[in-house]
């Protein structure tokens, strides 16, 4: 009610106000822009010191209605009552610290723009009003700069070559009022002729004339202006030049060279964008073996050539030429004539026809080992990973002299490769070349290929390939003899793929296939699983005695079916004589090693597979463990004894004199020349269980 009273009041004392006698009023201009703050001025301040501001109202243009109100009638203004309209209710503050007052209104819009009036009445003097005109402004969107093709340049135009003609394209859309558009070089005003077209598109075209050194990474800047009160939105671009070498220099050139020693020679040139490329020619020929590096600054790169001496070389022209190979005919040469002797410099790579990220399985490779020798070499021999290689045309190994073919490559050809030489004065051997060969999708050896699962039981299948490249694109289809389905539901990271299934009858089980397909090709043989109904594993077979002794039995058998689940083993050992059971043994595989066993006893061995559902069929095993032997230690501490050498002498008597009487017993039985013989013959059968027998129940 007090609310509804004061509105009234507020109307009527607008009108009366309009009517009677009144200050003179002050008209201030004030630009804001669109979103941001702006400030409404207003003069608080009493005519005299002795009166203080009542009530202070805000209109807009021809409304009747106040925007805005401070009502300090039952106070001081300090702590008046603020409102304002629902229009404004969020965006206005009358601020009275500031000198003078302001009305404070955030996120302006265009339908801010008009005519304010702020009205204030004292307690004694008239009624003070002030009129505001606010003018909005609405900036331009920020400029775009494109080159000659229409291409956007963000932030870096070009590279562009030295000499080449620069065209740069600015444009600007919106604002009121229209922007105007100026090409800025660094801070250098150096185009202000724009252009706007139908649509209120304002823009400019930049022609500059041809691109020179200095001219790297200058800023060109478009600045698009539309009021005075705001910095201009511009837009930069770094210009990004290739440039020429300009300087070549090489150290240690015009020396002699003594054969047989060590020669390094330096060449560095300067001033190429990107670093230039410096390379060693003898005549015609591009030399190899260098080493190349730039400063930090990347502004001299440096090459140098090292080799050894040879007559061979005496009065060739040896250069170092650098060059920008983003500029055609940019190079720079220096050189001389020199006299150089050198065991055999070699370099080895693939063939010039060949591009090493392309190399796939199925493809003819060969390497190329450059050869610089004098005198010539006697041998060169080729090595993978360190193996000597020689011709073998069954496995598509060629060798000839300098060349190494492989024909038909595939993955087990992967990995480096070498070539060494041989002359009179030494061997050397190449650089090592790392083969990479990229190949179609291949089933991971070693996988899990039959599972089984009971109706309405949830099953993953895991799906495995090897694959160079690594990104893999999966399929799976499913046949069961009736039908077959393509399977879409699954899911795949790199080289692995798992599949859900869930059989609810017959015809849900059967042969599940996956295979993939990279860069390279589709997998020709795909990956095959089955999917059975779960049941209990089959029984082992063929199980052998690994290793027996006095105490322990080792045994290995090979496993059967594992009814679709994961299996394990069990081996029991019992005791014939005792009737005890000795071990009880539980392994993933179906190998058993059991110790602890008393020496030649008789055993009876039990082993069977177990999955969820059950178990296999025992196989019963018969065997013993070896019959204690003295060990070799405890038979040679029973016949240690201590020697005196008088007690030697005594038994060589003794030995002496049986030798003695066994001739003399020898002799006459020869002169008797009694002869007896005797016939015995012997039969003897035997039968003994084996030691090793196998049952199965």
């Amino acid at each position: 009610m007090i609310h509804q009273l004061l509105s009234v009041y507020l109307i009527i004392c607008h009108s009366s106000a309009l009517s009677s006698g009144k200050e003179a009023s002050t008209t201030v201009k004030v630009n804001g822009i669109v979103g941001q703050e702006v400030a409404l001025p207003c003069n608080i301040s009493p005519p005299t010191l002795d009166d203080e501001v009542a009530l202070v109202l805000w209109y807009k243009d021809e409304s009747s209605t106040p925007i805005y109100s401070l009502d300090a009638r039952r106070g001081v203004v300090g702590h008046g009552k603020h409102s304002s309209s629902d229009n404004y209710a969020t965006r206005t503050y009358f601020s009275t610290v500031s000198k003078p007052a302001t009305l404070q209104l955030t996120a302006v819009t265009a339908n801010d723009e008009g005519s304010y009036t702020c009205r204030v009445d004292f307690r004694k003097a008239r009624t003070r009003y002030s009129e505001i005109t606010l003018t909005i402004v609405v900036l331009p969107r920020k400029p775009r700069i494109t080159d000659g093709k229409g291409d956007l340049i963000h932030k870096v135009a070009g590279p562009y070559n030295e000499g080449d003609r620069l065209v740069l394209l600015c444009e600007s859309e919106g604002g009121n009022p229209l922007p105007s558009l100026t090409w800025w070089k660094e801070s250098e005003l150096i185009d202000e002729s724009y252009e706007v077209t139908p649509q209120k598109i304002t823009f400019n075209q930049l022609h500059v004339p041809p691109l020179h050194r200095n001219d790297l990474m200058v800023v060109f800047t478009c600045r698009a202006s539309n009021n005075n009160i705001s910095l201009p939105i511009s837009s930069s671009v770094k210009i990004d030049l290739n440039l020429r070498p300009v300087q070549l220099e090489i150290d240690g050139a015009y020396e002699p060279l003594i054969s047989g020693r060590l020669t390094e020679l330096e060449c560095r040139t300067s001033g190429s964008r990107p670093p230039a490329v410096i390379t060693w020619w003898k005549e015609n020929r591009k030399l190899k073996r260098t080493k190349n590096w730039t400063t930090h600054n990347g502004n001299i790169s440096i090459s140098t050539l090292t080799f050894q001496p040879s007559l061979e070389d005496s009065g060739k022209y040896l250069s170092c030429r650098a060059e920008n190979p983003e500029i055609k005919e940019s190079a720079i040469e220096n050189g001389w004539k020199l006299e150089i002797h050198h065991v055999p410099v070699l370099s080895l790579r693939l063939g010039s026809k060949l591009r090493h990220s392309h190399i796939q399985e199925g493809y003819d490779v060969y390497f190329e080992c450059d050869i610089l020798a004098n005198p010539w070499v006697t041998n060169i021999v080729w090595k993978f990973e360190r193996k000597e290689l020689s011709t073998n045309t069954s496995a598509g190994i060629i060798i000839s002299n300098q060349s190494l073919v492989l024909q038909k490559v595939h993955r087990s050809m992967r990995g480096r490769y070498t070539c060494s030489a041989t002359n009179p004065l030494g061997n050397s051997v190449s650089n090592p070349f790392h083969l990479k060969i990229q190949y179609a999708p291949l089933c991971r050896t070693g996988q899990k290929s039959v599972y089984g699962a009971a109706r309405h039981e949830t099953i993953k299948i895991f799906c495995d390939v090897e694959a160079d490249p690594g990104d893999v694109k999966f399929y799976w289809r499913f046949n069961n003899t009736k039908e077959v389905l393509d399977i879409t539901t699954f899911e795949s990271k790199e080289t692995r793929s798992k599949a859900t299934f869930s059989p609810t009858g017959a015809a849900d089980y059967g042969m599940v296939l996956c295979w993939g397909k990279n860069s390279i090709g589709t997998q020709k043989k795909p990956c095959l699983f089955h999917l059975v109904p779960a049941g209990p594993p089959s029984s082992v077979s063929n199980c052998s005695l690994q290793n027996q002794t006095e105490h322990s039995i080792e045994l290995e058998c090979s496993e059967g079916y594992d009814g679709g689940l994961s299996q394990h083993f069990v081996m029991e050992v019992h005791d014939t004589k005792l009737h005890k059971l000795r071990a009880n043994l539980t392994s993933l595989e179906s190998r058993f090693y059991v110790t602890g066993l008393p020496p030649g006893t008789d055993f009876v061995v039990i082993i069977y597979a177990v999955n969820a559902k059950g178990r296999s069929h025992a196989v019963i095993l018969r065997t013993r463990t070896l019959t204690f032997l003295l060990k070799q230690s405890q038979e040679e501490s029973l016949w240690q004894m201590t020697f005196s050498p008088v007690l030697i002498v005594l038994v060589a008597v003794v030995a002496g004199l049986v030798l003695l009487a066994c001739l003399i017993v020898l002799g006459l039985k020869t002169r008797s020349k009694l002869h007896r013989s005797k016939a015995s013959s012997f039969s003897a059968s035997s039968s003994a269980s084996p030691d090793f027998q196998s049952y199965s129940v």
